[in-house]
């Protein structure tokens, strides 16, 4: 109830527009002093043709306050107004001073206060300072370290990875940014976009563990493609369905300025969450009308925002692979603005991104790695660990996911398919020694000495388990 109390136009408009042919309810609000209990439900209809205007009350309260027109409208559960106008100013005029009694109360218990002393005659402030996180000092990181570090774990995109590197070491050496880094990593799905963003998180803290590093925020724009999203991202404000049950984005920058958000499939997002992240991208901070113990804004100058797209992906690789462009910044600069617009991602984003990313479809090469990776990856999910995975496994993996056209995302289903069965008939044997996996046939066994050829200890899958068919 109170945002309305202090003549705020922008909420007063939102609510004449909301409340047109439609009773729109605020749950627990304030109630002037005087009034028992001190909460209740109110609801506004507006009415256009002919003009009226009402403000309801939930029924039952007690007033014991000297505003008449309060008391009639406790009494009566509603008040009816000519127009929006008339109710807009009961508001600020009769409703508005009586809650002002109860402001100039708060006002003299405020006033009271214990003389303890200052902060430094109290402890040593010096040294409170010297603990004490500092998120804004600068941090002076080696590019190449970076990259090495991600190239460890993401296979097949250098380019990419060297790309994102520069980006984050210039930004972390900021001493004052202006507005958070942003980058925009295009390519088809499941190349190691979503990943490379969360692994760069990891990469940061091993960097800067006293400062706890960036944290990492994953949004699924899918979700957000509704304009009443918005409050999900940066909160609802008082009065409204949702207040005070947190913000994703928000909540996370509150807890730690240094995030890293991922912001996946871009082209789905509603205008108006477009509209919230342009501004922070300008200003570098994001406001909202919730507001919380540390204000309606939260700087986010020293996040990383990046979106992720695979919009008209193949037309990007392809005229780059037709200029041999690629690793060639101004040329993927150009070619990703221009097919990313065609493609309909709003030119205000585009316009506002620093640096793109280009993501490749793996060579059978990289795959083969990623595959075998993959089978210590989901062994390790049963407890398992993999010493030697037989080359033949591979390549019959492969065999069975010949598509591209989704990345990786199949070959990991696919393993868990066909050797989910083997890796759960050895865990549960107690083996506690690293394991091998052959075939085909499936089947995996202990590595531990003295078991090798006919005496190890063997687990074949192909007479228990159907081998699985996959569609070209």
């Amino acid at each position: 109830m109170r945002q309305f109390l202090t003549n705020n136009d922008a909420a007063f408009r939102d609510l004449e527009e909301s409340a047109k042919w439609a009773c729109i309810r605020f749950r627990a609000q304030e109630m002037p002093p005087g009034c028992n209990p001190d909460h209740a439900d109110i609801g506004f209809e507006v009415s256009e043709n002919p003009p009226a205007a009402r403000l309801f009350v939930e029924r039952g309260i007690q007033y014991a306050g000297s505003n008449p027109t309060v008391r009639e409208w406790f009494q009566a559960g509603v008040m009816q107004f000519p127009d929006f106008a008339a109710l807009k100013a009961w508001i600020l005029g009769p409703l508005s001073q009586g809650f002002k009694v109860q402001s100039a109360a708060k006002g003299t218990t405020a006033e009271r206060s214990i003389d303890t002393g200052t902060a430094t005659e109290l402890t040593d402030m010096t040294v409170v300072h010297e603990r004490i996180r500092d998120i804004h000092r600068p941090l002076y990181l080696d590019e190449v370290a970076i990259f090495d570090r991600l190239h460890r774990r993401i296979l097949g995109q250098d380019d990419a990875l060297r790309g994102l590197a520069a980006v984050i070491v210039r930004h972390l050496a900021r001493r004052r940014p202006a507005r958070p880094a942003v980058v925009f990593a295009v390519g088809p799905s499941g190349v190691g976009k979503t990943r490379t963003a969360e692994v760069m998180s990891q990469v940061l803290r091993e960097f800067d563990d006293q400062n706890n590093g960036y944290q990492f925020l994953r949004l699924d724009m899918t979700e957000y493609q509704e304009a009443h999203r918005v409050s999900q991202l940066i909160g609802a404000p008082q009065g409204y369905i949702g207040h005070g049950e947190g913000s994703q984005l928000m909540d996370a920058l509150r807890a730690n300025a240094r995030t890293i958000v991922l912001f996946e499939k871009i082209e789905k997002a509603h205008p108006s969450i477009l509209r919230v992240l342009m501004n922070a991208m300008d200003a570098g901070r994001l406001s909202t009308a919730s507001r919380s113990s540390t204000g309606h804004e939260v700087d986010c100058r020293h996040a990383v925002f990046m979106f992720t797209s695979n919009v008209d992906a193949k037309s990007i690789l392809d005229e780059l692979e037709s200029r041999s462009a690629f690793g060639n910044r101004a040329v993927e600069n150009e070619v990703c603005r221009r097919r990313l617009h065609a493609g309909g991602i709003a030119p205000e984003v585009v316009g506002r991104i620093g640096r793109f990313l280009v993501f490749r479809p793996f060579s059978p090469q990289i795959r083969a790695e990623i595959v075998t990776l993959a089978i210590a990856e989901v062994a390790d999910e049963y407890g398992l660990r993999v010493a030697y995975v037989e080359p033949g496994v591979v390549v019959d993996l492969m065999q069975k996911a010949r598509s591209q056209k989704f990345g990786v995302r199949p070959e990991l289903f696919l393993i868990d398919d066909v050797l989910g069965g083997a890796f759960a008939r050895v865990a549960a044997q107690g083996i506690n020694t690293p394991v091998t996996v052959g075939g085909p046939p499936y089947e995996c066994w202990s590595n531990a000495p003295g078991m090798d050829g006919d005496d190890a200890q063997r687990n074949d899958t192909t007479e228990q388990e159907e081998k699985p068919e996959y569609p070209s």
